[in-house]
C-alpha cells in the first residue's frame, strides 16, 4: 500500500536523444513521485544514461484503452 500523501506510479512514453551520437530512442516507463522507476526500450539505440528527453507523455486511462485496442487488432 502506498504511503499516505504519495502518488501511485505513473506510466509514460518518452522520446529521448542520445548525447554521444544523436540517436533517438522510444521507450515506455513507470515513474513514482520521487522520480524513480524503470522502463523498456521499444525502439532505437540502447540508453546510455546521458540522453536528453525530447517528449515525455504520461499515459491517461483513455490512452491506455486506445493502445490496448490497437494491440488487440495487431
Amino acid at each position: 500500500m502506498a504511503k499516505e500523501g504519495k502518488q501511485m506510479a505513473r506510466t509514460y512514453i518518452s522520446v529521448d536523444r542520445r548525447e554521444c551520437d544523436g540517436g533517438i530512442q522510444l521507450s515506455i516507463g513507470i515513474e513514482d513521485d520521487d522520480g524513480g522507476g524503470y522502463g523498456y526500450r521499444i525502439a532505437g539505440p540502447k540508453y546510455d544514461g546521458r540522453g536528453k528527453t525530447l517528449i515525455k507523455h504520461f499515459i491517461s486511462k483513455r490512452d491506455a484503452e486506445e493502445i490496448k485496442r490497437y494491440l488487440a487488432n495487431g
